[in-house]
């Protein structure tokens, strides 16, 4: 790991060939956490894992920095059991205050055989509305989710649990230069910070603009080689070593 501030004044050396910081600083740092961002969106360096409450409708609310996930389970006796994803399941409605109904349950869905009119399947004059929640998806004993990025909550469907765990790509927020980057992003900001800086300064032709472009795709590129190696293998050797996988039914 690597202070951000270290990285801009590496970029000062071996970029602007300066050997000292000069009152350009705030501006390059400023540049170089705009680049993190930047790059996090597609290499996903920076994810979050928190524990969130189920709400009594069978939702549960998004972090207000949330990008998408990349687990969302249980915890089991220190082991986690993931979810089951259902894109069947529909959107929840609103009652009149505004606020997320909770699903009801049906016996039946066919109408005349003594249906609930309270259910999300039926409207109130008792027409049935083809909203069959959590029906036709999933295939999980834990239960099922989906997730409504949107309108900010995870739908529920089949889950006892009265809190969920979610690890999730989260936007950058409160850097300053002592915050620490993963080795492998390195060079790609620093070939960020340099085409940001010349795109802007006069003396640079547009052929330099566009071999600054192409360093930092490259640069980028061998990034996201480095954190597909070394991460995900990882994650994915966690998740079958450490993680209980949801039996199937």
């Amino acid at each position: 790991m690597k202070k951000l501030e270290e990285v801009v004044r590496e970029f000062y050396i071996e970029d602007l060939r300066l050997a000292q910081l000069d009152g350009r600083y705030p501006m390059f740092l400023q540049s170089a956490i705009s680049g993190l961002k930047e790059l996090n969106h597609d290499l996903k360096s920076i994810t979050t894992e928190v524990i969130l409450p189920v709400n009594a409708n069978d939702t549960v609310d998004l972090p207000n920095n949330y990008i998408d996930y990349m687990v969302i389970g249980l915890v089991d006796g220190g082991k986690m059991s993931s979810l089951g994803l259902n894109n069947n399941m529909a959107k929840r409605t609103n009652d009149n205050c505004g606020d997320i109904e909770a699903v009801a349950e049906n016996t039946s869905l066919e109408v005349g055989n003594g249906f609930n009119y309270g259910s999300n399947h039926f409207t109130e004059d008792g027409q049935y509305s083809g909203r069959s929640f959590g029906i036709g998806g999933g295939g999980n004993s834990n239960g099922t989710y989906k997730v409504y990025k949107q309108e900010g909550y995870i739908a529920l469907n089949s889950v006892s649990a009265t809190e969920i765990i979610l690890k999730y790509l989260a936007t950058i927020e409160q850097v300053d230069g002592n915050f620490l980057i993963e080795e492998f992003l390195v060079e790609a900001l620093k070939s960020w910070m340099w085409y940001k800086y010349i795109r802007r300064a006069k003396g640079y032709g547009l052929g330099d603009k566009q071999m600054a472009d192409i360093e930092y795709k490259k640069n980028k590129k061998t990034a996201l080689l480095r954190s597909n190696r070394f991460s995900i293998p990882e994650f994915l050797n966690a998740y079958r070593s450490g993680y209980r996988s949801s039996p199937a039914i």
